[in-house]
């Protein structure tokens, strides 16, 4: 259970990673607070395997929770651009096309985009 544990954990901190990078303005963090970060996301895994299974199972199910409660909101917001996107797919694919996403065609500005131009 460490093992798969501490793999898994590998895997999240590279999102992690990429994530604060992303919060912090395309800006690495410190060296000093990764390191600090590492530790803890390890002590934490550690914990985690010696609990009661049934503790790390209510603690898992909470966290879930959570992030559905983040994620509800974000995919409400996205919405629209996701109904854009589909139209222009279908309209393109009505026209005989082989669609291709711009992100222009549905109004997006690609000034503020890294990527979808």
């Amino acid at each position: 259970m460490v093992l798969f544990a501490f793999t898994t954990l590998l895997g999240n901190l590279y999102y992690v990673d990429n994530a604060i990078i992303y919060m912090n303005k395309k800006k690495e963090p410190s060296k000093q607070f990764m390191k600090i970060f590492y530790v803890f996301c390890t002590l934490i895994v550690f914990v985690g395997a010696m609990i009661p299974m049934d503790a790390a199972w209510a603690m898992a199910e909470i966290t879930m929770g959570g992030m559905t409660l983040i994620n509800l909101p974000t995919c409400m917001g996205m919405g629209k651009t996701a109904i854009n996107c589909l139209k222009d797919y279908e309209k393109q694919k009505k026209e005989g096309k082989n669609p291709v996403f711009k992100a222009s065609a549905i109004g997006l500005n690609e000034q503020e985009l890294d990527f979808w131009k």
